[in-house]
Protein backbone atom coordinates (compact mmCIF):
# COMPACT_ATOMS: atom_id res chain seq x y z
CA UNK A 1 0.00 0.00 0.00
CA UNK A 2 2.79 2.60 0.30
CA UNK A 3 4.23 1.61 -2.76
CA UNK A 4 0.63 2.90 -4.25
CA UNK A 5 0.39 6.22 -2.39
CA UNK A 6 3.46 7.38 -3.60
CA UNK A 7 2.44 6.90 -7.26
CA UNK A 8 0.94 9.86 -9.17
CA UNK A 9 -2.23 9.58 -10.86
CA UNK A 10 -1.20 8.29 -14.31
CA UNK A 11 1.27 5.73 -12.49
CA UNK A 12 -1.73 4.40 -10.54
CA UNK A 13 -3.57 4.54 -13.81
CA UNK A 14 -1.33 2.36 -15.39
CA UNK A 15 -1.09 -0.27 -12.30
CA UNK A 16 -5.01 -0.82 -11.97
CA UNK A 17 -5.14 -1.72 -16.12
CA UNK A 18 -1.54 -3.94 -15.27
CA UNK A 19 -4.04 -5.76 -12.96
CA UNK A 20 -6.74 -6.28 -14.90
CA UNK A 21 -4.52 -7.46 -17.82
CA UNK A 22 -2.65 -10.13 -15.45
CA UNK A 23 -6.42 -11.43 -14.83
CA UNK A 24 -7.31 -11.63 -18.13
CA UNK A 25 -4.16 -13.13 -19.04
CA UNK A 26 -4.46 -16.32 -16.62
CA UNK A 27 -8.46 -16.10 -17.56
CA UNK A 28 -7.25 -16.76 -21.57
CA UNK A 29 -4.98 -19.48 -20.58
CA UNK A 30 -7.87 -21.30 -18.87
CA UNK A 31 -9.91 -20.72 -21.87
CA UNK A 32 -7.17 -22.38 -24.31
CA UNK A 33 -7.51 -25.57 -21.91
CA UNK A 34 -11.25 -25.75 -21.54
CA UNK A 35 -12.09 -25.46 -25.37
CA UNK A 36 -13.36 -28.65 -26.59
CA UNK A 37 -13.03 -30.51 -22.95
CA UNK A 38 -15.76 -28.67 -21.07
CA UNK A 39 -17.36 -25.98 -22.95
CA UNK A 40 -19.89 -25.40 -20.56
CA UNK A 41 -16.71 -24.26 -18.21
CA UNK A 42 -15.25 -22.44 -20.97
CA UNK A 43 -18.56 -20.55 -21.46
CA UNK A 44 -18.69 -19.49 -17.51
CA UNK A 45 -15.42 -18.54 -17.62
CA UNK A 46 -15.81 -16.34 -21.08
CA UNK A 47 -18.10 -14.59 -19.18
CA UNK A 48 -15.25 -13.33 -16.43
CA UNK A 49 -12.56 -12.90 -19.02
CA UNK A 50 -14.96 -10.32 -21.08
CA UNK A 51 -15.75 -8.14 -17.99
CA UNK A 52 -11.72 -8.06 -16.65
CA UNK A 53 -10.38 -6.56 -20.48
CA UNK A 54 -13.49 -4.26 -20.83
CA UNK A 55 -13.15 -3.33 -17.21
CA UNK A 56 -9.26 -2.95 -17.63
CA UNK A 57 -9.37 -1.47 -20.81
CA UNK A 58 -12.60 1.43 -19.34
CA UNK A 59 -10.06 1.64 -16.13
CA UNK A 60 -7.12 2.56 -18.74
CA UNK A 61 -8.50 4.87 -21.33
CA UNK A 62 -11.76 6.92 -19.62
CA UNK A 63 -12.23 5.92 -15.96
CA UNK A 64 -12.23 9.20 -14.03
CA UNK A 65 -9.49 10.06 -10.91
CA UNK A 66 -12.66 9.31 -8.75
CA UNK A 67 -13.30 5.93 -9.76
CA UNK A 68 -9.62 4.89 -9.75
CA UNK A 69 -9.61 5.98 -5.68
CA UNK A 70 -12.02 3.73 -5.70
CA UNK A 71 -10.33 0.94 -7.07
CA UNK A 72 -7.50 0.65 -4.57
CA UNK A 73 -10.55 -0.21 -1.70
CA UNK A 74 -11.82 -3.56 -1.18
CA UNK A 75 -15.02 -3.71 -1.77
CA UNK A 76 -18.08 -5.54 -3.50
CA UNK A 77 -20.50 -2.26 -3.37
CA UNK A 78 -21.16 -0.77 -6.85
CA UNK A 79 -19.10 1.40 -7.77
CA UNK A 80 -21.02 3.49 -10.55
CA UNK A 81 -18.90 3.12 -13.60
CA UNK A 82 -20.34 2.25 -16.85
CA UNK A 83 -22.45 -1.15 -17.59
CA UNK A 84 -20.18 -3.71 -19.05
CA UNK A 85 -22.14 -3.29 -22.53
CA UNK A 86 -21.58 0.40 -22.41
CA UNK A 87 -17.88 -0.38 -21.73
CA UNK A 88 -17.19 -2.82 -25.20
CA UNK A 89 -19.39 0.04 -26.98
CA UNK A 90 -16.94 2.80 -25.99
CA UNK A 91 -14.21 0.03 -26.90
CA UNK A 92 -15.16 -0.28 -30.40
CA UNK A 93 -16.10 3.14 -31.16
CA UNK A 94 -12.40 4.15 -30.53
CA UNK A 95 -11.57 1.18 -32.64
CA UNK A 96 -13.37 3.08 -35.58
CA UNK A 97 -16.77 1.35 -35.23
CA UNK A 98 -20.23 2.24 -34.93
CA UNK A 99 -20.40 2.62 -30.10
CA UNK A 100 -22.36 -0.53 -29.93
CA UNK A 101 -21.70 -3.75 -28.32
CA UNK A 102 -21.89 -6.77 -29.85
CA UNK A 103 -22.49 -8.43 -26.43
CA UNK A 104 -25.84 -7.51 -26.74
CA UNK A 105 -26.51 -9.19 -30.11
CA UNK A 106 -29.60 -11.76 -29.68
CA UNK A 107 -28.43 -15.58 -29.68
CA UNK A 108 -30.64 -17.43 -32.75
CA UNK A 109 -32.51 -19.85 -31.60
CA UNK A 110 -32.28 -18.33 -28.26
CA UNK A 111 -33.81 -14.83 -29.06
CA UNK A 112 -31.70 -13.01 -25.73
CA UNK A 113 -28.39 -11.29 -26.17
CA UNK A 114 -25.28 -12.91 -25.48
CA UNK A 115 -23.96 -11.72 -22.67
CA UNK A 116 -26.85 -12.30 -20.69
CA UNK A 117 -26.72 -16.23 -22.12
CA UNK A 118 -23.64 -16.32 -20.16
CA UNK A 119 -24.54 -14.49 -17.43
CA UNK A 120 -27.58 -16.45 -16.98
CA UNK A 121 -25.09 -19.95 -17.24
CA UNK A 122 -22.84 -18.48 -14.52
CA UNK A 123 -25.68 -17.90 -11.91
CA UNK A 124 -28.01 -20.44 -13.09
CA UNK A 125 -30.94 -18.97 -14.16
CA UNK A 126 -33.54 -21.64 -15.53
CA UNK A 127 -32.69 -21.06 -19.12
CA UNK A 128 -29.41 -22.28 -19.04
CA UNK A 129 -31.03 -25.49 -17.99
CA UNK A 130 -32.88 -25.22 -21.27
CA UNK A 131 -29.80 -24.62 -22.81
CA UNK A 132 -27.97 -27.15 -21.63
CA UNK A 133 -30.23 -29.60 -22.58
CA UNK A 134 -30.20 -28.22 -26.17
CA UNK A 135 -27.07 -28.32 -26.43
CA UNK A 136 -24.63 -25.62 -26.00
CA UNK A 137 -22.21 -26.94 -28.73
CA UNK A 138 -25.81 -25.75 -30.93
CA UNK A 139 -25.90 -22.28 -29.64
CA UNK A 140 -21.96 -21.01 -29.48
CA UNK A 141 -18.96 -21.68 -31.45
CA UNK A 142 -16.37 -22.28 -29.08
CA UNK A 143 -13.66 -21.88 -31.92
CA UNK A 144 -14.91 -18.68 -32.86
CA UNK A 145 -15.00 -17.37 -29.21
CA UNK A 146 -11.63 -18.20 -28.31
CA UNK A 147 -10.31 -16.67 -31.56
CA UNK A 148 -12.38 -13.74 -30.08
CA UNK A 149 -10.69 -14.18 -26.84
CA UNK A 150 -7.37 -13.76 -28.07
CA UNK A 151 -7.24 -11.34 -30.15
CA UNK A 152 -8.95 -8.80 -27.55
CA UNK A 153 -6.32 -9.83 -25.49
CA UNK A 154 -3.66 -8.53 -27.68
CA UNK A 155 -5.82 -5.35 -28.45
CA UNK A 156 -5.39 -4.92 -24.30
CA UNK A 157 -1.86 -5.55 -24.30
CA UNK A 158 -1.08 -3.35 -27.35
CA UNK A 159 -3.07 -0.57 -25.26
CA UNK A 160 -1.35 -0.88 -21.83
CA UNK A 161 1.90 -1.64 -23.13
CA UNK A 162 2.52 1.76 -25.50
CA UNK A 163 0.54 3.88 -22.76
CA UNK A 164 3.99 2.44 -20.19
CA UNK A 165 5.89 3.48 -22.81
CA UNK A 166 4.49 7.24 -22.98
CA UNK A 167 2.25 7.17 -26.36
CA UNK A 168 -0.82 9.10 -26.42
CA UNK A 169 -4.32 7.28 -26.27
CA UNK A 170 -5.40 8.50 -29.25
CA UNK A 171 -2.54 7.42 -31.46
CA UNK A 172 -2.53 3.88 -30.18
CA UNK A 173 -6.64 3.65 -31.05
CA UNK A 174 -5.73 4.50 -34.25
CA UNK A 175 -3.05 2.40 -35.19
CA UNK A 176 -5.47 -0.37 -33.41
CA UNK A 177 -8.25 0.67 -35.53
CA UNK A 178 -7.48 -0.78 -39.21
CA UNK A 179 -6.22 -3.93 -37.97
CA UNK A 180 -8.68 -4.32 -35.00
CA UNK A 181 -9.88 -8.12 -37.02
CA UNK A 182 -6.45 -9.27 -37.89
CA UNK A 183 -5.22 -11.84 -35.61
CA UNK A 184 -1.77 -12.11 -36.75
CA UNK A 185 -1.18 -8.22 -37.32
CA UNK A 186 -2.49 -8.04 -33.22
CA UNK A 187 -0.33 -10.39 -32.44
CA UNK A 188 3.01 -8.94 -34.21
CA UNK A 189 2.30 -5.84 -32.54
CA UNK A 190 1.73 -7.18 -29.18
CA UNK A 191 5.23 -8.63 -29.48
CA UNK A 192 6.43 -5.49 -30.61
CA UNK A 193 5.04 -3.42 -27.80
CA UNK A 194 6.28 -6.05 -25.54
CA UNK A 195 10.01 -6.11 -26.92
CA UNK A 196 9.96 -2.28 -26.57
CA UNK A 197 8.57 -2.15 -22.84
CA UNK A 198 10.77 -4.90 -21.67
CA UNK A 199 14.38 -3.14 -23.38
CA UNK A 200 13.25 -0.23 -21.81
CA UNK A 201 12.31 -1.52 -18.83
CA UNK A 202 9.52 0.55 -17.23
CA UNK A 203 7.19 -1.30 -15.60
CA UNK A 204 9.52 -2.58 -13.04
CA UNK A 205 11.43 0.81 -12.43
CA UNK A 206 8.04 3.00 -12.15
CA UNK A 207 5.32 0.14 -11.19
CA UNK A 208 7.30 -2.47 -9.14
CA UNK A 209 5.57 -5.01 -11.37
CA UNK A 210 6.61 -7.33 -14.55
CA UNK A 211 5.67 -8.13 -18.16
CA UNK A 212 3.07 -10.36 -18.29
CA UNK A 213 3.90 -13.25 -21.19
CA UNK A 214 2.69 -12.84 -25.05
Amino acid sequence: MNNIVQLDGDQYRLLVAVRYLNASEAICKGLQRQRGVNDFHFLVTLRSFIEYTRRGIWFLAWASDKFLRRAEHLTFRKIGDPNLAAMDAMINKALGKARVSPLMDKLPGINEPFLQCLHALTHGHPISVRMTTFGLDKIFNTAELLARVELDLDIFRVLLYRRVLGEDIGAIWKMLAPIRNRPADLRANARIAAHLLQQSNKLASSLGVELPDV
